[in-house]
């Protein structure tokens, strides 16, 4: 799963350049005519137009037959009917477009909501172990650079996940000093090394992996790096950046609504220059 998203990755290398909004704009419109594209050549487009003119043809019968109670629930019927005619027809496109826009859209959340520390900013560095072991508090040594300062002693807990599964954690809080990108060198149990990267104010905007974690479930929903080993004693590494929102042309908000809305107006533009009916 790691590398998939090593591959969307590579894929958004030559929008590097472009300010935020511009590249979620361009991989929305890529994104909305592969959409189409698949829509149009795996869906029934014969049916989809014969049940949506049906449908439009039945609501219209209501309202000429606005006085006659059982000619409307004929009609009202015959939307339901048809309008699950029409869901069956759109199934197929759906599941085959389902996984792969599912892995871009992860992959857009961690380039765009998350943002990169900047100067005098603190972040909170949270290491969950997959069980207690004697002395797994003092298990972690740890090594940084000038520029990151830890500005308080760990703290040491028990933390319980939803399902129940308790996870020995230990949290440390630094502070930026400058912009810039270090690494956090970890030993575990005097065995294991990892190399943790800390994004300050970063040049270049790359998919931030706020969350590094070991086994399927995590790497799917949280796409990191590969750190993590199969048989590391670490369950997961967080690194609590701070959320940002996109500018488009003047309304601020979470990237995920300006998507829905450029998804929207692209698939209504697109529609008649690629011939589909959806």
């Amino acid at each position: 799963m790691v590398q998939m998203h090593k591959i969307i990755d590579f894929l958004f290398l030559p929008l590097q350049n472009l300010t935020p909004i511009w590249e979620l704009a361009f991989a929305t419109l890529v994104l909305t005519v592969f959409a189409l594209l698949v829509y149009k050549f795996t869906s029934n487009q014969k049916g989809i137009k014969k049940a949506k003119e049906k449908i439009k043809a039945h609501f219209l019968e209501v309202f000429l037959f606005i006085d006659e109670p059982i000619l409307i629930l004929k009609a009202q019927a015959q939307i339901m009917a048809n309008g699950l005619k029409y869901l069956g027809y759109a199934l197929v496109p759906l599941i085959i477009m389902f996984l792969p826009v599912l892995l871009v859209l992860i992959n857009m959340e961690h380039r765009y909501h998350p943002r990169p520390l900047q100067a005098e900013e603190s972040f909170l560095l949270k290491i969950k172990l997959k069980e207690q072991f004697p002395g797994w508090q003092d298990a972690i040594f740890m090594q940084f650079s000038q520029e990151l300062v830890l500005t308080s002693a760990p703290l040491r807990f028990l933390s319980q996940e939803q399902k129940g599964k308790i996870y020995p954690e230990i949290d440390y809080r630094f502070k930026v000093e400058r912009k810039g990108k270090y690494e956090i060198k970890l030993k575990v149990a005097g065995k294991e090394s990892i190399k943790i990267k800390v994004y300050a104010e970063s040049d270049k905007r790359v998919r931030l992996a706020p969350i590094e974690g070991a086994g399927f479930g995590l790497n799917f929903w949280h796409p990191g790096t590969g750190l993590i080993k199969k048989d590391s004693l670490i369950q997961s590494i967080e690194i609590t950046y701070p959320k940002q929102e996109l500018n488009l042309l003047g309304w601020e908000t979470y990237w995920g609504w300006q998507f829905l809305g450029l998804m929207i107006i692209f698939a209504i533009a697109l529609k008649p220059v690629i011939r589909v009916e959806f």
